[in-house]
């Protein structure tokens, strides 16, 4: 059966001024550095992962009715943090593990988890991918089906991925995020491309 299985992230949805920002820094960046992709919150959206395995494509509509669920009894989150962070060329602002976000994310696996029916990415599977990883990461893959879940997990949202890994390491340290604090207010579904990039919106859901 074509599409057997979907990628999906589940990603909290920064406001417009910091997507706008996110978007304006990404085309900035990647006007002068080679890169795999660039936000245009078009074909390349801005997001904050919580959790994006790949599941059995016969359970999307399960899926998005727990993820409605969730948002449904879910606050609006605050979400701390001004530091550039850089690995394996990506670009990215990382945010404070804060025990709400903790507890949401943790939340967020545990419910969707069962949804995977234990799939794993055959990306995960290679031999010459899982050499780069942590036993941590690797033991995250085979419980949670993705390797920065639950103790791992990094709440983030990435600029651009540079070609060139020294580039975006010297660059991160020299750019500069002025949007320190922002509430989230939305909880998003995304089909998902490579690199991490979200490239087509399956469905928004309201935090209350």
């Amino acid at each position: 059966m074509k599409n057997e299985f979907i990628r999906l992230n589940i990603a909290l949805k920064p406001p417009k001024f910091v997507s706008d920002k996110a978007i304006e820094m990404s085309k900035e960046l990647g006007c002068k550095f080679s890169s795999y992709f660039i936000l245009d919150g078009v074909e390349y959206h801005p997001h904050i992962t919580v959790y994006s395995p790949e599941y059995p494509q016969k359970n999307l509509e399960k899926i998005l009715q727990v993820v409605k669920n969730i948002a449904e009894n879910t606050n609006k989150i605050k979400l701390h943090g001004d530091q550039f962070e850089t690995i394996q060329g990506f670009i990215g602002i990382r945010f404070d593990l804060t025990d709400e976000i903790k507890i949401f994310h943790e939340k967020v696996v545990a419910t969707l988890n069962p949804l995977r029916e234990d799939h794993i990415r055959q990306k995960y599977e290679a031999t010459d991918y899982r050499m780069k990883l942590s036993p941590e990461k690797i033991a995250n893959i085979r419980k949670y089906g993705y390797p920065s879940a639950m103790n791992l997990y990094n709440p983030h949202l990435t600029i651009i991925r540079l070609t060139d890994e020294q580039i975006a390491d010297e660059i991160s340290k020299k750019i500069k995020w002025d949007i320190p604090e922002f509430e989230v207010s939305a909880l998003e579904v995304y089909k998902m491309g490579e690199h991490g990039t979200c490239i087509e919106l399956v469905k928004e859901f309201k935090l209350i």
